[in-house]
């Protein structure tokens, strides 16, 4: 089993097969996707979906248990793919698949499942699906049009709907592989010479996803304000607005990236052609290079309130969260006067900055290998992790990072608090580990991450890179990620805390936190010249000497003085339960002379006790002055225990002579028992023999006596 490929995936059918159909020019893409316990992996090669069991696979090595042995299905299109597919994405419950590509997005409709692994139709190898192609002929009499970004809607009950960006700042909304409604998300991008203006001036729409719902704050106002744009729109807005009143409407906010960096929020409902635009969004606090001149990604985690990632090219991603606006701001005019946008509701406020390492730097000093290594910039995409909300990932050319958002634990301790008081700090910096990197020297060659799937129980990752190879790693979370603050930090514990100061392991932890880790490193086509496996040994030597080694002698140094520390506190525990024994047995000894010396006072006590009673007692008697009353019942109390006491002695004199009668009874019933005669057993016989004749001779004479009656009779 190799360390980078757990599942031993490199030798699987699935991705044999796609080997044969990478991309030359290569670029980040995701041709792979897993729901549940599916792997689901484009072949270009022979335009076709391959999809494995990879759970089944995982507990049956062998093979003896699959479905017919097959080890992957092949799920052949009805109608033939002629795009470039550079993304495959299921549906939120695994009934569609899409492939998008740069110059369309098909449908791909997946069969059901039966059988023991859960395989479609029974394990059949080779499967005929019903596919629908978007917009053919949009994308046909449109070259310049292309797709930047497909998601599913996560509200859709029919699992169905589809949302496509489009390069033009429109968002087509697709319902059973048709077209719903059309959303403008910006200035309308002309063709001709216009086209080149708005890409120079970064107003094209390069990502999008969409936030937790919302109701509307003022859909009255909202709509009469709408209304107010033309009169031609005025009465078929008031109806919507009568509409909107009858039944409570639910906003979808949905959060739109420009090239630019300006964030702009689509308000609209599920399946509702009216929408409202706002933007763009106040970013604050602001900076002096602004936020995200070379956007490319954007990515909403669903906590409280939302959390907001926006990625550069340059490898810088935001963290921020999105609340409401106390009022709401407006927005300057855009270039198309035929996009309406209303005041922003939100504000975005940016906690934090988190820089990737694109590829490993040289360590060399020329000045030419260094610069290029620093100055690597590529597009970077950002994929959620649904098993642990606090981290996501994000891939490209120079491979895989998984940053772990610290602040969200905070908000949702805060929220959960029941203190009054309690203070709401996110000072908690968030992690990028470099877990695998494709660059690792100053050529113009790259290595990038065609496909990426999450695995869920157990927990992984499945990388596809452009060199053919896969890799696939366990998912370690981190203990901090699954116990919050608020299990561990209790309220009577706090000060004590706050004074003791941090624990011994909390300051390991903090000497052990590294800034740059040693990512594994991906096999390349071509063997490194000498050059670059010199430059790629400096560089992994200096990260050992910094983060590891140097971190490990710090972490060394603290045990030992911890050490002595526990050592000094044991030694003077010992002498305390030294002089701890010595006063024990001391007052071991006073307890028991206490002890004897009390039983002797307490007999001595109980004497005299006595002896007053019976010296009151005669005293008493001997009173000249005693009624008659008393004397005639202490009298009558001494008779009456004289003749107790007679009365006693009958009663026992009773008592024996009953037993002794008893005795006689029992002896003379025994007695009599022996002496009953019993006859011979051959006398019984003989007197029971006689009896039946006698008693048969009688019947005899009787009946005979009958029958002369009966004749006497006649």
């Amino acid at each position: 089993m190799s360390l980078t490929d757990i599942l031993e995936l490199n030798k699987a059918e699935l991705f044999e097969k796609i080997r044969h159909g990478l991309p030359l020019v290569q670029k980040t893409q995701n041709l792979l996707d897993c729901k549940d316990d599916l792997l689901f992996a484009w072949d270009a090669k022979d335009s076709c979906l391959l999809v494995r069991n990879w759970r089944a696979s995982l507990t049956d090595t062998e093979g003896k248990h699959t479905a017919a042995g097959v080890q992957c299905q092949t799920l052949i299109p009805a109608n033939a793919v002629g795009l470039e597919v550079d993304r495959v994405l299921a549906s939120n419950e695994g009934s569609l698949v899409a492939l998008g590509g740069t110059r369309g997005v098909t449908i791909l409709e997946l069969p059901r499942r039966w059988g023991p692994d859960g395989y479609f139709k029974d394990g059949k190898a080779k499967i005929t699906c019903r596919t629908f192609s978007l917009d053919t002929q949009l994308f046909q009499n449109n070259p310049p049009l292309e797709v930047r970004q497909i998601r599913w809607h996560p509200h859709s009950v029919t699992d169905s709907t589809l949302l496509v960006l489009l390069n033009n700042n429109t968002i087509r909304v697709y319902n059973h592989a048709k077209l719903r409604h059309v959303w403008q998300v910006g200035p309308s991008v002309m063709r001709g010479t216009s086209n080149t203006s708005l890409s120079d001036f970064g107003e094209v729409a390069v990502d999008f996803d969409i936030a937790p719902a919302a109701k509307p704050r003022n859909p009255d106002q909202d709509n009469t304000t709408l209304a107010d744009t033309t009169a031609n729109q005025r009465n078929q807005t008031l109806l919507a607005a009568k509409s909107v009143q009858k039944q409570a409407k639910i906003e979808w906010p949905v959060l739109v990236l420009r090239e630019n960096g300006n964030i702009y929020i689509l308000l609209t409902g599920l399946d509702s052609a009216k929408t409202r635009l706002q933007g763009p969004i106040t970013i604050t606090p602001q900076a002096r290079d602004n936020y995200g001149l070379e956007s490319c990604a954007l990515m909403v985690i669903p906590s409280l309130p939302p959390t907001v990632v926006m990625a550069e090219s340059n490898g810088k991603l935001h963290h921020a969260l999105l609340m409401e606006a106390e009022a709401a701001e407006h927005s300057f005019n855009e270039v198309d006067d035929f996009v309406l946008i209303e005041p922003a509701e939100y504000v975005i406020h940016v906690l934090e900055t988190v820089e990737l390492e694109l590829g490993l730097k040289a360590t060399s000093t020329t000045g030419a290998a260094a610069g290029a290594g620093s100055a690597y910039n590529c597009p970077i995409h950002l994929k959620r992790d649904l098993i642990n909300e606090l981290r996501y990932f994000a891939y490209h050319n120079a491979g895989l990072h998984v940053v772990s958002v610290s602040f969200i634990s905070e908000l949702q301790r805060y929220l959960d608090s029941e203190i009054e008081h309690d203070r709401l700090e996110l000072t908690a910096s968030s992690r990028a580990e470099y877990v695998l990197c494709t660059k690792f020297d100053s050529s113009e060659g790259i290595n990038a991450v065609l496909g990426i799937a999450l695995l869920q129980m157990p927990a992984g990752v499945v990388l596809l890179l452009g060199s053919g190879q896969v890799v696939s790693l366990k998912l370690v979370i981190d203990a901090q990620l699954l116990v919050t603050p608020s299990e561990y930090r209790k309220t009577g514990l706090e000060v004590d805390e706050q004074e003791s100061g941090p624990s011994f392991v909390d300051t390991i932890k903090s000497l052990l936190q590294r800034s740059v880790n040693q990512p594994i490193l991906a096999d390349k086509l071509a063997s490194p010249s000498a050059q670059e496996s010199y430059e790629l040994l400096n560089q992994a030597i200096e990260v050992l000497r910094e983060q590891y080694l140097k971190r490990h002698d710090l972490v060394s140094a603290a045990f030992a003085r911890h050490i002595n520390q526990i050592q000094l506190k044991k030694e003077q525990q010992l002498q305390e339960i030294q002089d701890l024994e010595q006063e024990r047995e001391l007052i071991s000894e006073r307890a028991h002379k206490l002890a004897e010396r009390f039983e002797e006072i307490s007999y001595n006590q109980e004497l005299l006790v006595r002896k007053c009673y019976n010296l009151m007692k005669q005293a008493n008697a001997a009173l000249p002055n005693n009624i008659v009353a008393e004397r005639e019942f202490a009298k009558e109390v001494t008779r009456l225990n004289e003749v107790t006491k007679g009365l006693a002695a009958s009663l026992d004199t009773a008592k024996k002579s009953l037993n002794k009668q008893r005795y006689h009874i029992a002896k003379s019933q025994e007695e009599l028992k022996k002496n009953t005669y019993e006859l011979p057993e051959k006398q019984h016989r003989t007197i029971k023999e006689i009896l039946t004749q006698l008693n048969s001779e009688i019947d005899r004479q009787v009946t005979d006596v009958k029958r002369i009656n009966k004749i006497v009779g006649l």
